[in-house]
Formats: structure tokens, sequence, C-alpha cells
């Protein structure tokens, strides 16, 4: 009965002398082995079905039987004739013979192959998954992978074992919640449903916050209650989420800076139109004034004044980006010494301004216009920083290799810590009131000196002034000077058609072509101009014609000219100047003149135009 047993039991039982040969094998050894008992009896079995690498340790396991151990429990790998390999559990008994001393072992094993190849799989994502993997109970942390201590700068599971997570925290919480508080009501509340997920932050050994989304859920593990805890490392979706308000601080002052843009592109482009009257009737009076009368000065002053004027509506459309900067040989030197005027004003007595500028040869290619706007921002920043008074020192010169020249703005004023220092080229960033200051200054500096292919260094100590440094890629070229303006011209008379809605700006612009000896034809938008094209064509030399315009534009009306005549010699007036328009293609070969215009630059313009039109075929 006893063999009968044995031999059906679901077990695999296997009896063996010291030898290691074979005396007994059930059906449950000749299934797993898919060996016949008849073929297995007598055989070593050690040699024949034991992995190579497990033979000596079982050949050890069975003499600590053999030598007095009653029992022995170890776990073996098995190949089998196929070539894989199975995975068992076994339990080793001594037997006895009569006389009581050992004749053999019987083993009794069972195919736990299944069961380790999960345990190896739950091992290797435990070990090595991203995330911190925790099981804990009422005494504290019970188990943790290396994910865990990694994100606690931990390296040894009993660093963590026993303890609460909690105490790996900052004392509060982002909210303002205490740790340990916050600790005690989640737990309560995980109770409660089973189960929670939750933002947390824990503290590095090192001192720094380790952001995490834990997922807690409760489980039972041989009837006691315990937590699987899961922590996903969140600092990089907090750089993530800190990127993404960065680039959407960023687009919000882009839109209000589109905006503004706009705005002062449409203001500069009127103001451009008016100032083009303005500056046309002065030059008209100062034709007809002789040099020797006083009001001839103050009519030339006010030229002047416009073309100033002009520069500054030059940085408004630099600001909306619908002009490209004006490039000049300027030397900095005589810009401040020719600024200096405007400077000493533009600062209350109690601030003394002093200059180091000495002609030096710190010349530099950039826009003369938007350098003193940088001047003057610098200036005012200066001035700004010292309530109380103090001293702005203006330095002009070059940087040690002479690559450079350099422009230096420093103050004895306030100064500035260096989180605020790190920031002021920001646009909108301002330390001023709310009212008192736009923070587009510095920012406009920043953008034009880069534009040039500079950079700007800002020094400061707190309590103890700024100074800001400026450097401009050094020039070799000379100075960049505008021509004489021109006086009327002699010899043939030409006619020109004139197309321009804003009444002032056509009508001073048709006395000044008349000076320079153009017979002039007048219209006030592109369809009326067509028509007297089409009819006056042999007898003109020139279409001169505004951009923007009611019922035909500018550009429609050059195309339509083009089509009667490929040829035929045209020139653009606009207040935008160089903006870059979509519409244009296919007509950037026509030159384009910026309002206000001085006299000679019109002049020189359509001289050269009339003069590069081919001549006609006979």
């Amino acid at each position: 009965m006893l063999g009968a047993i044995v031999d059906m039991s679901g077990s695999v039982i296997v009896g063996l002398r010291p030898d290691h040969t074979i005396f007994a094998w059930n059906r449950a050894a000749a299934a797993l082995y898919q060996t016949a008992r008849a073929d297995a009896i007598g055989t070593d079995y050690v040699a024949r079905f034991i992995a190579p690498e497990h033979q000596d340790a079982v050949a050890a396991d069975i003499r600590q039987v053999l030598t007095g151990v009653d029992t022995w429990n170890f776990e073996d790998d098995s190949v089998l004739p196929d070539g894989t390999r199975r995975t068992l559990l076994w339990n080793v008994s001594r037997v006895l013979d009569g006389a009581g001393r050992a004749s053999g072992v019987v083993a009794t094993g069972q195919d736990i192959t299944e069961r380790k190849e999960a345990e190896e799989r739950f091992r290797l994502v435990f070990e090595h998954s991203a995330d911190g993997l925790l099981l804990s109970d009422e005494t504290g942390v019970v188990d943790c992978n290396p994910a865990a201590l990694r994100m606690l700068g931990l390296s040894e599971k009993q660093e963590l074992i026993g303890r609460r997570p909690a105490e790996f925290s900052p004392l509060t919480q982002p909210d303002g919640t205490r740790s340990d508080e916050k600790s005690l009501g989640i737990g309560a509340a995980t109770l409660d449903s089973g189960a929670m997920t939750f933002d947390w932050v824990h503290q590095h050994v090192d001192g720094h916050a380790v952001p995490v989304e834990i997922s807690v859920r409760h489980a039972s593990m041989r009837g006691k209650r315990v937590s699987v805890v899961v922590w996903r490392d969140q600092s990089r979706r907090a750089e993530l989420d800190r990127q993404r308000i960065e680039v959407e601080q960023r687009l919000n002052v882009a839109q209000k800076l589109e905006a503004v843009g706009r705005l002062a592109g449409g203001v500069a482009h009127d103001f451009n139109n008016l100032l083009a009257a303005i500056r046309n009737s002065i030059q008209l009076a100062i034709d007809d004034t002789p040099k020797e009368l006083d009001v001839r000065q103050d009519l030339e002053l006010a030229l002047s004044t416009t073309e100033r004027a002009a520069r500054l509506t030059g940085q408004l459309l630099s600001f909306s980006r619908r002009e490209a900067p004006l490039m000049d040989i300027v030397d900095l030197a005589s810009l401040v010494h020719d600024m200096l005027p405007l400077l000493r004003s533009s600062v209350p007595a109690q601030v003394d301004l002093q200059v180091h500028a000495a002609p030096a040869g710190a010349r530099v290619l950039a826009d003369r216009g938007q350098l003193e706007q940088v001047i003057l921002n610098l200036i005012l920043n200066a001035r700004d920083a010292m309530p109380e008074g103090g001293t702005v020192t203006i330095a002009v010169g070059a940087n040690d290799t002479g690559t450079h020249s350099t422009l230096t703005v420093a103050d004895t004023g306030v100064g500035m810590d260096e989180a605020t220092r790190q920031r002021i080229f920001e646009p909108f960033f301002t330390t001023k009131p709310l009212g008192e200051g736009t923070g587009l200054g510095l920012a406009v500096v920043y953008g034009v000196v880069t534009q040039a292919g500079g950079t700007v260094r800002a020094e400061s100590v707190k309590g103890q002034g700024t100074s800001l440094c400026i450097m401009l890629p050094r020039s070799m070229d000379d100075v960049t000077t505008a021509p004489p303006e021109s006086s009327p011209a002699s010899g043939v008379i030409e006619r020109i058609l004139l197309v321009d809605d804003d009444t002032a700006v056509r009508t001073t612009t048709r006395r000044l072509l008349e000076r320079l000896d153009f017979a002039v034809l007048e219209a006030e938008n592109g369809i009326e101009a067509l028509e007297i094209f089409n009819a006056e064509r042999p007898t003109l030399a020139v279409v001169l014609t505004d951009i923007r315009m009611p019922r035909m534009d500018g550009f429609r009306l050059a195309r339509e000219v083009r089509t009667v005549d490929p040829t035929f010699p045209i020139v653009f007036i606009s207040g935008f100047d160089t903006e870059k328009h979509t519409d244009r293609e296919g007509l950037e070969d026509i030159a384009m003149l910026a309002k206000p215009f001085a006299l000679n630059a019109l002049s020189q313009m359509l001289r050269t135009t009339i003069a590069a039109r081919p001549a006609a075929v006979e």
C-alpha cells in the first residue's frame, strides 16, 4: 500500500544511495525527467539530471543528510533530456537500514519553476524600476527598491527599513501644512478609500527637495494589512512645468510687444507722413529765405529737429520690427559729445555728469539713431538710481585687444542685488513703483546692441552703484557723413507722376520736385494715377508713389505700370521705410525712400532711377 501511495504521489520522489545511484523512482519523477523507471534505476542521479553548476552543492547537501541531519531542504536546477531546465524544491530525509546505519536518502521534490520565474520577473521589475517601490506596515517601511533609496540619497535599505517616509520630508509641504500632520491625514484618508494618489515633496539627504507623485494601495499579506507604495519622481515634470510657465510668460511678453509694436508702427507711419509735410515745408521756406536773416537759422534748427523726430519714429518702427536699422559708421566719442546738451538737460542739478570720451578711433557699425536711444536710456536709468543725487560717468574706449569699442555708463546710485541684475534686460521688468517705469529701457538697449553684434555687461553692488558696459565690434572705416543738401538742378525739365493720398505730403513734395526742375502731375490714389499714366506715358520720366493708399495701393499700381512698360522707372515712398511686405514679391528691385526724406536724397534717387532705365531700341 505504501509503495502505491509513493508511486501515485504528485510530488517527485527519488531514492538515492550514498553514491547517488537511483534505487526509487516514482511516476511523477518519470514524467518530469522524461525517463522511465527502468532506465533511471542504477544511474547516477546527480551526474545525469542535476545542472553542472549545482552538482557539487547537491552532493554536499546529500552528505549533510547522510552524516546526521534528519532532513534537509534545498533548491536545485534539474536538466531534462530535451535540454530544458526545471527548478525543484527538495525535502531530503535519511534512510536507515536494519542496523540503524544510513543506507541512502529519499528526496521529495516540488516543481517550482513557474513560481521562481514569477519571482524573478517581479525582482527585475522591483529592482530596476525607475519609480520608487516600497512595502510598509504599521512599523514603517518593510522593503524598498534601489530607486526609492536613490531619490532620498540613501545607499542601504537599512537606512529606510522601519522608518516612515514622512521622516524624509521637509518640515512643511508646498501648501504650508506640516509634513507630519499631512502624512497622518493622508494615511487616515487612505484607510477609508483603500487607495490614494497625491503629490508630495521629500527631502534628499543633501537638502534639496524631491517632488514625487505617491500612489498608495492597501493589501493583505499573510493576514496582515500592508501598504504598497509607488513614488514617481516629478522633478522632470516640475522642470517641464517651470519651462512651460517660462514659455507662456515669454509668449505673453511677445504678444504684448507685438501689440505695442503694431500700435507703434501705426503711429510712426502716420507721424512720418506729418513729418514729411513739415520737413518739406521747412525746406521750401529755407530755400526762399536769405542766409543773412536770423529766421534762416531758426528754420535750419527746425529742419534738424525733424531729422531727430524721424530717427525717433525710426526707433518705433524698429521696435515694431517694421524697419531694419540704418547701419552707418559712428564714432562713439563724437556721438556722446553731440548728445551732451540733451544728456545734461535729462539729469537734475544734483547729478554730476562726467564724460571721458576723447576721440580715440572708437568707431562702430550701427544705427546712429538707435545708439542715441541706447545712451539716453542708460543715462535715464542711472539718473533714476540716484534720487538723492550722485555722479554719472560716461566713458568711451576700447577693449584690451582693440577688437571692440566700448561705452560705459556708471553711477553711484543704490545698486542692485544679484537676482535683480539677472533680470534687468527682461522686457517689462522694472523695480520702479507701478506707473513710474515701463521696463522697456534696458530691454531696448539689449536689443539694439545685440542686433549690432555687440554685448552688454552689467555690474552692480547693492548700495554702491551700477556700471553698464557696451561692447561693439570696432570698425576701421571712416565715419559716415551725410551729403550736403542739393540745390535745385538746372537742365531739361522732366515730367514726374506723383501719387500720394495725403494732401499735405503731396503738395509739399510737388513744390520740392518743381524746385528740382520736374514738371509734376499729381494723383491721390492708384486708380487715378493709372489713368494719368496711360494717357501721359510717352511724356513721363518716372512714377513716384506712396505705398499705402485707398482703392489701389502703390504695389498694385507698380505692377499695372510694368504690365504696360516693364522697364518704366518707379520709386516708392513710405512711412514704413524698409517694411517687408508679403505683397512686394517681384518688385524688390524698385527703390524705396523713407518719409520724411531730405531733398538731396529725393533728387539723387530720382536721377539714379531715371538714368538706370535701358535706352530705347530704335
